[in-house]
């Protein structure tokens, strides 16, 4: 506390200091310059945002609380080596063919793979690894109104989700960026303090999104002390003032070296924000690039990617496979943003984080020589690899797996495995939405129709058409098509195709495939549908009567109702 009634009043005294110098002085200064001699950002508008000093913040930075261990009393005390090799149990990598025989012929063919991870949920409890999130959000004059006042109530249901052990820290950024709340941790004496914060956000000029990431970024490397798990959230509606917001986040991070583990999502609303520097931005870190069609589905979209980051298991987490030369890799699907060539023969995916309870299926596909150049009967042709470090236990772990193929001369009946049939389609039509995308942007909208209605045939003539999977990816499939046109496309076809892509190749989770949840993510998401983290009604009149220039949703509420006396 001493620290930070130093600071403040410093800043006070700085402040001070620069009102009395003539009035010319003051508008000679640029805002950086008024940031950087006063700690605060400049009025805009007559309304002065609540940014502190990126040093100042420094000094105000909450100390972590020590992460739990829990050994749980059963018919017997569980002790920690024990734990260890239960856990490791709970993880699979596995390698798995259409199928287990394939028929040589004297041509080559095509062999789809799925490379599984799992993670399944254990019977010892498991203490839920602190975090530290980092939300980067647009303050420009677009998010002025409704998007501005979604966006604080969705940063209050993340404060509700996050235990009293996790940390939160906010930037905002117009054409600069500001510290709006230094690393707090999210104890209960600090739940007003977090609250003011994010009421406190106020709109003012331009979009800087690469500014806002590279304080993030900061916030992230100077921390004096970490919590296990990492994460930034940035939030835009627009697009970046000055081309090439991403490569200038790749040059941050490039320069940064930040060594801890983290991941960056990405979320962008509305119609008019850059899709694809977005999706960028995420996947530096190996992120998700959510787009929010419907802001008013904000929270939602907010809780769900929070949600995953409460059942964090293993960081560091790496899948390294290794071909045989006899039997390359003809393709990796999502080669251009998850997987990384290490050598001739090895590929390497950065994962970061395992979740609890989670299952993840990646596409491939090897060639199977002419039966001219196949000298056995069974061949290992794929290895892979599972490596990271358990956040509770603080152990290393490694998995590996060999898939090994029988072949035959003789005509097999061809039974194709469902996991791998509806994995192999779901990232074949992830790969043909990026491919239409591109066609689109070229204003070949025809030459995308087709692209989609071929995968669209090959899906439907499956033999799991049937399959809860299948069926969502052609709801997508027909949904890109009615965007894939003129004037659609360009309204909102790139964000919507570039998300739906990562659904499907990447696996990332979205709000209308519950399929995916994990259990952590069924429970938040079912307890903000029922109500269970909703915001107090008084509360959020207080915050829309003192900080927003438009009507709260009780304001809405008694408007729509015709009575403007009704109470709750």
């Amino acid at each position: 506390m001493g620290n930070s009634s130093s600071s403040k009043s410093s800043a006070n005294k700085t402040t001070n200091n620069v009102s009395q110098q003539p009035q010319s002085t003051q508008q000679q200064q640029s805002p950086q310059f008024h940031l950087k001699s006063t700690g605060q950002i400049p009025q805009i508008g007559g309304h002065k945002s609540q940014i502190i000093d990126e040093e100042i913040a420094k000094n105000l930075e909450d100390p972590i609380v020590e992460q739990q261990v829990i050994v749980e009393q059963q018919i017997q005390q569980i002790d920690i080596d024990a734990k260890v090799g239960e856990t490791i149990e709970k993880i699979h990598i596995n390698l798995i063919a259409r199928q287990d025989v394939v028929t040589l012929s004297q041509f080559a063919q095509t062999l789809p793979v799925i490379l599984q991870v799992q993670a399944l949920k254990s019977q010892l409890k498991h203490a839920k690894a602190n975090i530290d999130l980092v939300c980067v959000v647009d303050v420009s004059g677009s998010m002025e109104g409704e998007k501005i006042s979604l966006v604080k109530d969705s940063l209050r249901y993340i404060q509700k989700i996050l235990s009293p052990n996790d940390r939160i820290a906010l930037v905002t950024f117009g054409t600069y960026s500001g510290i709006n709340l230094p690393w707090t941790i999210n104890k209960p004496e600090n739940k007003q303090k977090i609250k003011d914060a994010i009421i406190g956000m106020k709109i003012r000029d331009s979009t800087n999104i690469a500014d806002g990431v590279k304080l993030g970024l900061r916030m992230i490397k100077e921390r004096k002390q970490k919590n296990p798990v990492t994460c930034m959230f940035v939030l835009t509606d627009g697009q970046d003032d000055n081309k090439g917001a991403d490569e200038r986040c790749q040059q941050a991070i490039n320069e940064y070296q930040i060594q801890d583990t983290f991941v960056i999502n990405s979320f962008g609303y509305g119609q008019d924000h850059d899709a694809k520097v977005m999706n960028n931005i995420s996947n530096l870190k190996g992120g998700t690039f959510t787009f929010i069609e419907n802001i008013a589905k904000a929270s939602e979209h907010f809780i769900l990617a929070m949600s995953g980051m409460l059942s964090v298991l293993a960081k560091n987490v790496k899948i390294v496979i290794e071909e045989n030369p006899n039997y390359p890799i003809q393709k990796l699907y999502g080669d251009d943003f998850l997987w990384h060539k290490l050598d001739g023969s090895k590929y390497e995916m950065n994962m970061n984080y395992l979740l609890e309870g989670e299952n993840k299926e990646f596409a491939l596909e090897i060639e199977i020589p002419s039966s001219d150049k196949i000298n056995s009967q069974n061949e290992i042709v794929l290895r892979s690899s599972l490596t990271g470090e358990f956040l509770e236990l603080k152990t290393n772990f490694t998995k590996q797996q060999e898939l090994n193929i029988k072949f035959s001369l003789q005509e097999v009946p061809f039974e194709p495995k469902e996991i791998v049939e509806v994995n192999y389609l779901r990232a074949k039509a992830g790969t043909v939405i990026g491919a239409a995308k591109e066609l689109a942007k070229l204003k070949k909208y025809d030459q995308a129709q087709q692209s989609l209605n071929k995968v669209l045939d090959e899906i439907e003539q499956s033999h799991f058409i049937a399959s809860k999977a299948l069926q969502v990816v052609v709801v997508d499939l027909k949904q890109i098509k009615d965007i894939c046109k003129p004037q659609l496309f360009e309204q909102k076809g790139e964000a919507m195709m570039l998300n739906k892509q990562k659904n499907h190749v990447q696996r990332q989770k979205s709000i209308s495939n519950r399929m995916e949840w994990n259990d952590c993510e069924e429970e938040q998401m079912e307890n903000y549908n029922n109500g269970k983290l909703c915001l107090s009604v008084c509360d959020m009149q207080d915050d829309y009567q003192q900080n927003a220039q438009f009507d709260s949703p009780v304001q809405k509420f008694r408007k729509n109702s015709g009575d403007s006396d009704l109470s709750f």
